[in-house]
């Protein structure tokens, strides 16, 4: 009897070992879909290329990055296997390619179409968007550039990191292909770029504008900008509103990853009109003017930068800790390391805090302006200064408070 019982609990849990596992492969199953079938070449010429590369040029955003299957067939819907060609390449990073020469006979390859196998994010659960029409330039130089670099310097915040794809034609709406123009450069990661010098015939390329496909953070961001930043002026060597300087005498009001940068001059001149050579500008690094960049007699003109946030930074409420001073200069230096001020104060620093501030305890004088060449002071790890680094041999008695999350 028991022996029959065993049996029993063992087939239940095997049957229901078996639909659990049969459930996941549909679940799994289900969340991926097929695209649309392409056919963008036929074998007339000397293949019948259904290249990966080309087909994401002419279908922009309507295959996923990363495919997971590829499926092939006839126009008319037969199998690949049964056309009895010999196939060059059928797979997910190449695409589908027959080649003429490859099949015996003096047969050639037939009209193939291909579709490609993507996760569920693709196929329509996802919100994707189009940015505005870019023209940045027109052909009256030497060329068309619609390039990426200068549409992101000059159209701040406008066009998302890592575009999925790219899209171009001539401003009054033609495709780039019925141009006959010959491009150098259209693709998510340069932009597109027309010379006027690759045109055969003397002839110039036409006026396009561009545009790029972005994921639905950037589409629904409600981003904000920070307030306008002067620290320096171009007295010196040239005017440095670089990102370092700004977040030490700014605590807390720059985030972390700045989606864009402005710049003007403290007139509203845009860097382009000041005609300025910049040495820096943008996310990393902030912007940097060099006087020994421009020509003779000439300056840099005096500038401010602001830089443009995720909601979470315009929303978001702080405060600072109470000061913290748990060390003194008397031994190796005065060590306000985050670890000893959390272990020695428990639960009065939050976790991730936003920004650091360190003056010294006798005058309130900010670190940076107190002398003392400081080893490190970040909101991750505290503040040290160390004895052996002064050139008088000692440090000055420091503390720090954090800010936080309200």
């Amino acid at each position: 009897m028991i022996s029959m019982l065993s049996v029993a609990i063992f087939a239940g849990l095997f049957i229901a070992g078996s639909i659990q596992q049969t459930a996941t492969k549909v679940v799994k199953k289900q969340a991926q879909c097929w695209t649309q079938w392409f056919d963008r070449d036929n074998p007339s010429g000397n293949a019948d290329y259904e290249h990966l590369t080309f087909l994401r040029k002419e279908n922009p955003g309507k295959i996923c990055q990363k495919p997971l299957a590829i499926q092939a067939q006839t126009t008319n819907g037969q199998s690949v296997a049964s056309t009895g060609n010999k196939i060059a390449k059928n797979d997910v990073k190449s695409g589908f390619v027959c080649l003429n020469k490859d099949q015996p006979g003096r047969k050639k390859c037939r009209d193939f179409r291909v579709r490609f196998r993507c996760p569920l994010s693709h196929c329509g659960i996802i919100k994707v968007c189009w940015t505005k029409w870019f023209d940045r330039d027109n052909p009256s130089g030497k060329g068309d550039w619609e390039d990426l670099t200068n549409l992101r310097k000059e159209n701040p915040g406008k066009i998302c990191r890592r575009p999925l794809a790219i899209q171009a034609q001539t401003t009054n709406g033609q495709s780039v292909a019925s141009t006959g123009n010959v491009i150098v450069k259209n693709d998510i990661n340069s932009g597109f770029i027309c010379r006027n010098g690759d045109q055969p015939g003397r002839k110039k390329c036409r006026d396009f504008r561009v545009r790029f496909r972005c994921p639905p953070c950037h589409c629904e961001i409600k981003a904000c900008w920070t307030k306008w930043f002067d620290r320096d002026n171009p007295s010196g060597k040239g005017d440095w509103e670089d990102l370092t300087n700004l977040r030490k005498e700014n605590p807390g009001k720059i985030c972390r990853r700045p989606l864009a940068i402005q710049a003007q001059s403290l007139t509203g001149l845009s860097v382009a009109a000041a005609g300025n050579r910049i040495f820096k500008n943008d996310i990393y690094s902030g912007f940097v003017c060099r006087n020994q960049d421009q020509g003779r007699g000439k300056w840099c003109l005096d500038y401010r930068v602001r830089f443009r946030c995720p909601p979470s930074h315009c929303d978001i409420k702080v405060c600072w800790t109470k000061w913290f001073d748990r060390d003194n200069p008397s031994g190796k230096g005065d060590w306000e390391d985050l670890t000893n001020l959390r272990k020695e104060n428990p639960g009065k620093i939050c976790r991730r805090p936003l920004a650091i501030q360190a003056v010294t305890t006798d005058t309130s004088t900010p670190a940076t302006a107190a002398g003392n060449i400081i080893f490190f002071s970040s909101p991750t790890k505290g503040f040290v200064c160390r004895n052996k680094d002064q050139s008088c041999g000692q440090c000055r008695d420091y503390k720090v408070r954090f800010r936080c999350p309200c």
